[in-house]
């Protein structure tokens, strides 16, 4: 059974009768404990997992959220599983496996220990998670699970997470790769890119993956721009942001599998909505994962990423101009800003070095 374990505060606010569930009838593993308390006067809820001290944050509850409030675990539960990456089948199995839900009273001391620690570093580090109204919840989950619990076996919550699911499920079949091709639209003389990205991947991984590859620094806005897979529909996917739509899903929640697949096999993705980068994204192949190698993986690609900030396609090519003609009276600010080894024709897969996602996504 799933069990959430609440604190006076939270057995108060909510609507469930609470139970005795016998020591012998508990499993960790589905078992979490669950605090009310409040930030910036808005009502709040931790859960955290007994076995992996795994924490969720849900911020901001309204009345009706109380009266729902196994719907909204169950949900916030497998929306951060999904964003960190837990195969969908070991996710599926989990709320089968769980069956049917009660609550009662929290029972471990060191679990609340552990619980009001994260609470404290949640309202700590909260203020860097609310630029806007629309705060994403599972950003700052996910740097909460960074956080190393030292009385863990494997330090991080995120870790320990990953391990108990493959011991708990077993390993399943070998995962699968995406191999996609990336290409510059508005070019000739393509520039393009090959890489291979693991199947539990979502948007902001591919996002931090393609970056790497053509050579872009991720200062500038993204998105991505792909058709629903059952309505067709074009949807956006990126990073949220006041001045664009709000009907933008956020790419850190969304994973690629649900998405791509052998006939939704294209997108176009977007970087800098200054100069405009379009990319065209194609699926080029969903394959085994290759035991020894290591994913995200670049196989193969053509010339260098245009510069930062050069001005869109139309700036690129004055620069290509320029550094042709050292008697253009541009040429020696343009190769001070460019530095003199940036050559438009080099690009050597070998040499891309792909950045951890998380550690991109908590620099956010």
């Amino acid at each position: 059974m799933l069990i959430f374990n609440c604190t006076k505060k939270l057995r108060d606010e909510i609507n469930f009768p609470i139970e005795v569930v016998a020591e012998e009838d508990r499993d960790d593993f589905y078992n979490w404990h669950a605090h009310l308390f409040r930030i910036n006067r808005r009502k709040c809820i931790m859960l955290m997992n007994v076995a992996t001290r795994y924490s969720i944050f849900l911020y901001g509850l309204k009345k009706k959220d109380f009266e729902n409030f196994t719907a909204l675990c169950r949900a916030a539960i497998k929306k951060n599983f999904k964003a960190d990456r837990i195969n969908k089948e070991y996710i599926t199995e989990y709320f089968a496996k769980a069956g049917e839900v009660k609550y009662t009273k929290t029972y471990n001391r060191s679990v609340i220990s552990t619980l009001n620690n994260m609470k404290r570093d949640t309202e700590f580090r909260i203020d860097d998670f609310l630029p806007t109204e629309r705060m994403n919840l599972i950003r700052l989950n996910k740097a909460n699970n960074d956080t190393p619990i030292l009385t863990l076996e494997d330090t991080f919550p995120s870790e320990s997470l990953q391990k108990t699911f493959r011991e708990r499920m077993g390993q399943r079949r070998q995962e699968n790769i995406y191999r996609f091709k990336l290409s510059l639209k508005g070019i000739e003389s393509l520039i393009w890119r090959r890489i291979e990205v693991p199947e539990n991947y979502t948007f902001w991984d591919l996002h931090v993956a393609i970056q790497d590859a053509m050579g872009w620094l991720d200062y500038h806005l993204h998105e991505f721009r792909i058709a629903e897979p059952v309505t067709g529909e074009e949807i956006e996917i990126g990073f949220p942001n006041l001045e664009f739509a709000d009907n933008l899903k956020v790419s850190w929640e969304e994973r690629i599998e649900d998405y791509f697949n052998n006939e939704n096999n294209s997108a176009t993705y977007i970087y800098d909505f200054g100069d405009y980068w379009g990319h065209e994204l194609e699926l080029e192949e969903i394959a085994p994962a290759e035991r020894d190698q290591e994913y995200p993986f670049c196989l193969a690609g053509e010339r260098a990423c245009p510069p930062e900030d050069c001005g869109g396609v139309g700036g690129y090519y004055r620069l290509l101009e320029i550094l042709k003609d050292p008697e253009d009276k541009e040429y020696e600010a343009i190769l001070d800003w460019v530095g003199k080894k940036y050559n438009p024709e080099d690009f050597d897969s070998a040499q891309v070095e792909f950045d951890d996602p998380d550690e991109r996504l908590r620099k956010g």
